[in-house]
């Protein structure tokens, strides 16, 4: 029903936005460390770029996977996975912003500025989704006109997020670290999360 696609639309809209935002997409020779077992430092430019982006992976993931809002016809149920997923991609951009702090200090000059502006990013997307699963929350599901009503302006302060500057373009600026990117293992699966849809 044309009420309820508006809330659907935004979510849907939301996913595809997250792409480009946590996408690694930059590449020096170097080798790969598996997720998990990269030192507090490291020299090699790969292993670090890996590492960020295997902080980044379980946000692509979770960001990347809307809930399923066929659900029209149940009004509580179509609430409740919005709030299901604005819950958890919040915590997956939390978790990122910690995973890429234990990275540690880039190899590269200009990599720790990457990071740093990755991280204010994943921030303001945190808070965002935190903020707007409270105005879900809020609407009364047991009323269908009111969440025929009420979800769409909860959800509408999302559309927000696609003003976000893209801060991967200093990533793919510094030819070292696009190099490096080239290499490391989870960045090609960021990659292939973000170019599946």
């Amino acid at each position: 029903m044309p009420a309820t696609s508006r809330p659907a639309l935004i979510v849907l809209v939301l996913a595809t936005l997250l792409v480009p935002v946590a996408g690694c997409t930059t590449t020096v020779q170097g080798m790969a460390s598996p997720a998990g077992s990269l030192p507090a430092t490291t020299a090699d430019p790969v292993k670090w770029v890996d590492g960020v982006c295997g902080a980044l992976l379980p946000f692509v993931r979770t960001a990347g996977t809307p809930p399923q809002l066929s659900t029209a016809a149940d009004p509580a149920g179509l609430a409740r996975g919005i709030s299901d997923y604005l819950g958890r991609s919040a915590g997956a951009a939390d978790s990122a912003i910690g995973g890429m702090t234990r990275v540690g200090p880039s190899p590269v000059a200009g990599g720790d500025d990457v990071v740093t502006r990755l991280a204010q990013t994943l921030t303001t997307f945190k808070t965002s989704f935190q903020d707007v699963k409270t105005q879900v929350d809020a609407v009364d599901t047991s009323d269908r006109k009111a969440v025929v009503s009420e979800l769409p302006k909860a959800v509408a302060p999302l559309q927000d997020l696609a003003n976000l500057p893209d801060p991967t373009v200093d990533l793919k600026a510094s030819p070292e670290l696009d190099q490096a990117s080239q290499h490391a293992p989870n960045c090609q699966l960021v990659r292939r999360q973000t170019s599946g849809r």
